[in-house]
């Protein structure tokens, strides 16, 4: 299906680990497959597991045939069931670290959007995503539609996102992809968020400053106007936008915003550099799709776009 602009949604890629989550993953990418008459890539990596784990007996290279026949097993049960559904779906199943294997997956097959669950098999609290969504939302070159075990597998449409800026040129890739995928904009809802950064501890102090000193605090309107030229770009592709200025900081600030407004999805840009020096996507996008109440949409912008965005 292509949109105004003439591209089109060939292929969505899903990533999956027969957790409940992968398989809330596995319900989001048909969908989308529906949605845009694509095709369906379901992918899943085999990781060798430590020789120290095997029983007494087994050889570790018998072993590793045997989790690759189980998974393409798996794999093709998942993938008859929806191709009865009308849908075309190839699997594709690699051995190797799952995050970079599966980003190798994605780019090979030409993925348009790659859906990944946050959570895995072993169900453990991680400190940000657990190794395998983080390294895909950190290394994707396509958009990742990322999903959370307390999310539903709804088909309804997408009515009220929540996007994140920092006012830079990012934004401007992050609206096309959305566009893109969801391109129902009738009913659609984007709340265009600008996060205040100024530290919780000098919050009362500027405002009480403000007060004291008869001056209106117009730091506020000055972000609007900041924000217009993303909000006429959303507005141009047919979505019905408002915009807020959040006091804390983004993580907290846009999760909550998400939580109060009964989001369907937030969509954040972010720029493909090292995790060291990348502060949106080392720590900032890491965090609110790990919190966030609803799927995520993570866009990489362009490497032109990130050296605009400094």
């Amino acid at each position: 299906m292509s949109d105004a602009s003439g591209r089109t949604i060939e292929a969505v890629a899903c990533a999956v680990d027969f957790s409940d989550t992968a398989n809330l993953a596995w319900a989001r990418a048909r969908e989308l497959a529906r949605r845009h008459h694509a095709g369906l890539v379901l992918c899943h990596a085999v990781e060798p597991l430590p020789v120290a784990s095997y029983p007494i007996g087994i050889v570790p290279t018998t072993a590793d045939v045997e989790l690759r026949k189980f998974a393409v097993e798996r794999l093709e049960g998942m993938a008859s069931e929806a191709r009865r559904s009308g849908l075309a779906v190839q699997t594709v199943v690699e051995n190797g670290p799952p995050g970079p294997t599966l980003v190798e997956a994605a780019e090979r097959e030409h993925a348009d959007v790659l859906v990944i669950g946050t959570r895995g098999l072993a169900g453990l609290e991680h400190l940000l995503l657990g190794s395998t969504a983080e390294t895909v939302v950190r290394l994707a070159r396509c958009p990742i539609l990322t999903v959370h075990p307390q999310d539903d597998a709804s088909g309804e449409p997408v009515r009220t996102v929540v996007m994140p800026t920092d006012l830079g040129p990012d934004a401007a890739e992050a609206v096309e992809a959305f566009a893109r995928l969801f391109p129902d904009t009738e009913e659609t809802r984007v709340v265009l968020a600008f996060a205040d950064s100024t530290p919780p501890y000098l919050e009362p102090f500027r405002h009480e400053a403000l007060e004291r000193w008869g001056e209106a605090d117009s730091r506020g309107e000055e972000i609007e106007e900041r924000m217009q030229p993303i909000a006429a770009r959303l507005e141009a592709a047919g979505f019905r936008v408002e915009r807020e200025v959040l006091d804390g900081g983004p993580v907290g600030g846009v999760t909550d915003l998400a939580r109060d407004r009964d989001a369907d999805l937030i969509v954040l840009a972010t720029r493909r550099r090292s995790a060291l020096t990348n502060l949106l996507v080392g720590r900032i996008a890491q965090r609110i799709v790990q919190y966030a109440p609803c799927p995520v949409l993570t866009v990489p912008v362009s490497k032109q776009a990130a050296e605009e965005a400094g």
